[in-house]
């Protein structure tokens, strides 16, 4: 971390604009798809965040479900029923023979109620905690689509250009053949540029072709429909504003760390429930007992408890596992931690390269490749050279442009999942707060 404190001052630029969002999907959409509206539409429609808000309600219904006493009984019998002598097999001949209706109410120990419930309880936590974990991934996952297939037509553009700059070369070379400055032969080397040119462009139109389907699966409630509906992006890139003076300072309250607080929570609420094991359950019973007539009727009262012989050998083996579960989930949490400090570190140090090599790019190797191409034309129309030389000039030009566009996609990929990952999730964080 100490590697950091002098960079960490430095602010890097990138979005996510503010923008209202009034789309409404199923219909060609009136405006540009922004990345903040891309992820409005994802939420909204993500199949994994619908699965987990159903487990969330089972879990809210499971919170209000325990703690609660079991049903009671209902029971009638008979009581001194005879079975031989005079009276055999009769209810109303034996003045001893009771019929009886009554009721039973078993009520478990009160710790074990309510570390019901905080089991219960803990287990929402961990639903609600995984919720943010997964809403996470899915904003990572589309401003990764996002960006990816806003460069990719960043790239397409630039061929655009270039096909225009081949028609302008291939009439350069035919007035050089015509006045005899060069071969007949180069004059078919601005066809055979066009024809790598427009094999490039191939590759791009495929790869844009499965970069907008797999934003559009994304962002819409029927992937499998309104395919020639496909959105238009922002002709500008958003803005994701990233202060890495404060993503260590949060680091713990990233949701992935705080759901292992509600695994501890399980763990702790398990603990009591092996603990409850040990406190004996007891229950109360009420009858009616009706006899012969010549007799009264009489009502009875039953206390029951448990005896306590067994609980510890069947208790004790939970309570282990309890507190082998709890250290599991420390150590774990831990591991997870210096995962994401390595993210972390990872992540700032590809931001300075690439910060690097995009000032280099643009202020260095562009104009460079630039001033060698317009050399190399120069060259060529007063006769100093073939076409051979300007045409490779133009494809070390072209790679330099590819390149700046790839360099600029993983900037703004790696600041998004940065963004996404240890500073939106703090943004309502309270300083002072655990």
């Amino acid at each position: 971390m100490k590697f950091y404190k002098e960079k960490l001052s430095r602010r890097v630029r990138w979005p996510i604009g503010v923008l209202c969002f009034s789309l409404v999907y199923g219909q060609v959409y009136a405006q540009p798809l922004t990345l903040d509206t891309a992820l409005k539409l994802a939420e909204q429609y993500a199949p994994t965040l619908r699965a987990n808000s159903a487990q969330i309600e089972g879990a809210e219904n499971m919170v209000s479900a325990s703690g609660i006493l079991p049903n009671p009984k209902l029971f009638v019998g008979l009581d001194n029923y005879p079975i031989s002598g005079d009276a055999a097999w009769s209810i109303t001949q034996e003045g001893m023979t009771m019929q009886k209706i009554g009721v039973m109410q078993d009520f478990p120990n009160r710790a074990k109620r309510q570390s019901e419930v905080e089991l219960a309880k803990a287990e929402l936590g961990s639903a609600n905690a995984h919720t943010e974990i997964l809403r996470i991934e899915l904003r990572q996952k589309v401003a990764s689509a996002w960006f990816k297939r806003f460069y990719l037509e960043r790239k397409l553009a630039l061929y655009d250009d270039l096909f225009s700059e081949n028609r302008l070369l291939s009439q350069i070379s035919q007035t050089q053949v015509t006045s005899g400055r060069t071969m007949v032969a180069d004059a078919l080397d601005p066809r055979l540029e066009s024809n790598v040119l427009l094999d490039q462009k191939d590759d791009l139109l495929r790869d844009l072709k499965k970069a907008k389907l797999e934003l559009h699966r994304l962002v819409s409630a029927e992937p499998t429909e309104n395919i020639s509906q496909i959105e238009t992006l922002s002709t500008q890139a958003p803005i994701i504003s990233l202060d890495t003076s404060k993503l260590y300072h949060h680091l713990h309250q990233h949701p992935e760390l705080k759901a292992y607080q509600a695994e501890k929570k399980t763990a702790e609420a398990k603990l009591r429930q092996a603990q409850a094991l040990q406190k004996p359950d007891w229950g109360i019973e009420f009858a009616y007992q009706h006899r012969a007539p010549e007799f009264g009727d009489m009502i009875g009262v039953q206390l029951t408890t448990e005896l306590p012989v067994f609980s510890k050998k069947r208790s004790g083996p939970l309570i282990q596992a309890a507190l082998a579960e709890q250290n599991r989930i420390t150590a774990d949490q831990e591991v997870k931690y210096r995962e994401h400090l390595t993210l972390l570190d990872e992540g700032l140090s590809d931001l300075d390269a690439l910060d690097q090599q995009i000032n280099r790019t643009m202020q260095k190797s562009i104009p460079l490749a630039k001033q060698k191409v317009n050399l190399q034309l120069a060259s060529y129309q007063a006769g100093k050279t073939n076409l051979t030389n300007v045409i490779a000039a133009r494809q070390a030009l072209l790679e330099q442009r590819l390149r700046l566009i790839d360099l600029q996609q993983q900037q703004a990929i790696t600041t998004a999942q940065l963004y996404f990952t240890f500073v939106e999730p703090t943004l309502n964080h309270v300083e002072g707060q655990p």
